[in-house]
């Protein structure tokens, strides 16, 4: 089944596992909806549905995505390397390091700015007068200098470009709870950390989703994960 929310994009399979991915900030027209496949989804299994994360159109790239989560979430209940916490319990940051957030980390930039933080989001860009926020037209030229970067799920096709423009970077972090929690592709893109999160209770997670819920209130059902790198 698919379920758009507000914030998340879900889907259960027929197994009871939900997997999620970020809905579109893209406004539609309500007369034709989000997509004229609205109504069909239910005639599609899992691996049809993880199809639609190749489109072009947004809605139906992040029901792709979700479907490809929702069956991730089944096999990571086998997997045993990964570590349990959040990414910053892992990150070794110092006070003098130049760190790179793609897009605002609402929850992440207090424990950030003892660094020299940098933000990339068009949305913010100049809005803040204790920490540059930079378009993201400005990213190739500074990611160049960085120490640490840290990408969201918006960029999971995007990793290899931002390993090249951050040829100096010890750490390239994907984090967010709707990265696929399966690290080994985007490692081989020069990702250093995979920050994801392991759904405990499904049916749950779906009901907040459904309901307008932010990534804040998941800890009552999930716990956080994190893939490393072999140095």
């Amino acid at each position: 089944m698919v379920f758009i929310g507000q914030a998340f994009t879900a889907v259960k399979l027929t197994s009871g596992e939900v997997g999620l991915a970020l809905t579109p900030l893209s406004r539609f027209d309500s007369c034709i909806g989000a997509s004229r496949l609205a109504g069909t989804f239910t005639v599609y299994n899992s691996a049809e549905l993880a199809k639609f994360f190749c489109s072009t159109h947004p809605f139906l790239r992040s029901i792709g995505l979700a479907a490809i989560n929702s069956v991730l979430q089944g096999e990571l209940r086998a997997r045993s390397d990964f570590l349990e916490g959040d990414f910053l319990d892992f990150l070794q940051v110092k006070s003098g390091d130049k760190v790179a957030t793609i897009d605002y980390y609402t929850t992440k930039i207090e424990a950030l700015k003892k660094t020299d933080l940098t933000i990339f989001d068009d949305r913010f860009s100049g809005k803040r007068k204790d920490i540059p926020i930079l378009p993201l037209s400005k990213l190739q030229a500074k990611l160049l200098e960085m120490d640490v970067v840290v990408l969201p799920p918006a960029f999971l096709d995007r990793t290899e470009d931002v390993r090249r423009f951050a040829s100096n970077a010890r750490e390239v972090v994907l984090v967010h709870p709707t990265v696929p929690p399966f690290p080994t592709p985007f490692f081989e893109r020069g990702v250093t950390m995979v920050a994801s999160m392991m759904i405990l209770n499904p049916n749950s997670v779906l009901k907040f989703v459904m309901e307008g819920a932010g990534t804040t209130m998941f800890k009552r059902f999930c716990k956080k994960i994190v893939f490393r790198a072999e140095s």
